[in-house]
């Protein structure tokens, strides 16, 4: 039986219960989160991407970039200072954080 995680995104729309499991990546964009799912459907928070930061973290994302917070789970590729999501999507790796995103990386594929 597969563990459900879900987490309550709170917008102008109402409140959105959405397991973690379908969040590909989150895009700080000045006070907002952009919160980009695996199904193509983007939710805009009115909160800061640090609000989220802890709890995700915890359940397997990223940090890639300030701007950045990635699912681990649908990395496809990394090249460079990018990173190539399942959905074809790329989001950069800042220098500061790069060797802590492949020392991540490569504990998950050993």
């Amino acid at each position: 039986m597969s563990t459900v995680l879900p987490i309550i995104l709170s917008t102008t729309k109402g409140k959105h219960y959405v397991d973690t499991s379908e969040i590909l990546r989150l895009e700080a964009s000045s006070n907002y989160t952009i919160f980009h799912m695996y199904n193509g459907k983007k939710i805009v928070v009115s909160k800061v991407m640090k609000n989220f930061a802890p709890l995700l973290e915890s359940r397997g994302f990223i940090r890639t970039h300030k701007t950045h917070l990635v699912n681990r789970l649908y990395v496809s590729a990394i090249k460079a200072n990018i990173i190539i999501m399942k959905d074809e999507s790329k989001t950069k790796i800042s220098r500061r954080l790069k060797r802590n995103v492949l020392s991540i990386m490569n504990t998950q594929l050993n």
